[in-house]
């Protein structure tokens, strides 16, 4: 699967790239259309049909088919209107459960391929990175609400550099429609692209670590007043807790980026935004892990370098230099995302067809 959609990602950007510096008409122009659009196709395919087809995969199926049934029974279900709109419209078309992950996920891969192509100037690499950071394992196979949200969210980012804050709201709001944890990008509006220094995140972090003291009573508090039926959750007894390997790979991935830009141009643009929401992350990972499933607000920040690895190795002239960030990066996600597949529960895979 891997394989064939870094092969097409790759025919895509290619034929792109053809369409830009050639000058076309008729027949030829034609042909070339039709040879980009297989291939934008082709790239689509492999991840969304793995994905869109598990049956009983991943620990997440079986509480998404719960809220079929009770949806389709009429009984209350508390889950977020997007999400919920799509089993109703399944359930009005007399369709099974599976055509909520077939709906859902060509939302979210169709958001996706086109964030990869507005950011990216590597798609098959980018495609890389998603697979290898585990973004296709947590994701696409279990937090399939949440991918939708991500890709709202990723999608949004550019009208922060564009400086078009009614389109970047109402792309948060969408996302939020899917996943209620979208909303906190809201004020990150207003943060992301600015020029901050590395010594900011340090006081940051410094500053926000006493309030560790302090979760129990903010977790009630907010759960009380926004989402009372995690009142009697396991979320109200998280603990502060490093997950070394997690971090392990944030912090490595931070430090090759900043390696690659020291010395470069000033980070403007969305670079600038990239590296903004990877040093977030990493002060998430490393003070905020009492927040209940603190890993879901991170992927907002830390999965758009699936863009800016590639943007960043697009400076670099030494080919050598560009093929060990690349192995580096993979090796270390992969160390993490392998040792954490199992609690996933992706393994075996089973397909609906």
């Amino acid at each position: 699967m891997l394989f064939l959609t870094m092969m097409f990602a790759y025919w895509w950007q290619c034929s792109e790239k053809q369409l830009a510096n050639s000058f076309l008409q008729g027949r030829s122009a034609t042909k070339k259309y039709a040879n980009l659009g297989i291939a934008v196709i082709c790239t689509f395919l492999p991840m969304y049909l793995i994905n869109a087809s598990i049956s009983y995969v991943g620990n997440d199926y079986i509480n998404y088919y719960t809220y079929f049934k009770n949806i389709a029974s009429g009984r209350g279900q508390d889950v977020e209107m997007g999400y919920k709109l799509i089993n109703i419209l399944v359930i009005k078309l007399g369709l099974d459960f599976q055509w909520v992950y077939f709906i859902t996920c060509f939302i979210a891969y169709a958001l996706l391929i086109l964030c990869i192509k507005i950011y990216s100037k590597n798609y098959a690499l980018s495609y890389l990175l998603f697979f290898t950071g585990g973004s296709f394992f947590m994701l696409g196979i279990n937090q399939i609400r949440q991918f939708v949200a991500l890709g709202c969210v990723m999608l949004a980012l550019q009208y922060i550099e564009k400086r078009q804050l009614i389109k970047y709201s109402v792309l948060i709001i969408l996302g939020g429609l899917f996943h209620v944890t979208a909303f906190v990008m809201l004020p990150f509006y207003f943060i992301l692209n600015k020029k901050i220094r590395l010594s900011t995140y340090v006081v940051g972090g410094l500053f926000i670590l006493p309030i560790n003291l302090f979760f129990n009573e903010i977790m009630v508090w907010l759960f009380k007043n926004f989402m009372p039926r995690y009142l009697n959750s396991n979320y109200i007894s998280r603990e502060y807790k490093l997950e070394i390997p997690y971090l392990i790979m944030i912090a490595f991935t931070t430090f090759i980026v900043l390696f690659f830009l020291n010395k470069k141009e000033e980070l403007e643009g969305m670079d600038r935004i990239y590296l903004n929401g990877c040093m977030i992350s990493l002060l998430i990972a490393t003070v905020g892990t009492w927040l209940p499933e603190y890993k879901r607000f991170i992927y907002y920040f830390f999965i758009p370098l699936i863009f800016l690895i590639p943007n960043c190795i697009q400076k670099e002239k030494k080919l050598w230099l560009k093929l060990c960030m690349i192995l580096a990066v993979v090796v270390v996600d992969w160390l993490y995302v392998s040792s954490t597949i199992g609690y996933s529960n992706v393994l075996p895979y089973k397909s609906f067809f």
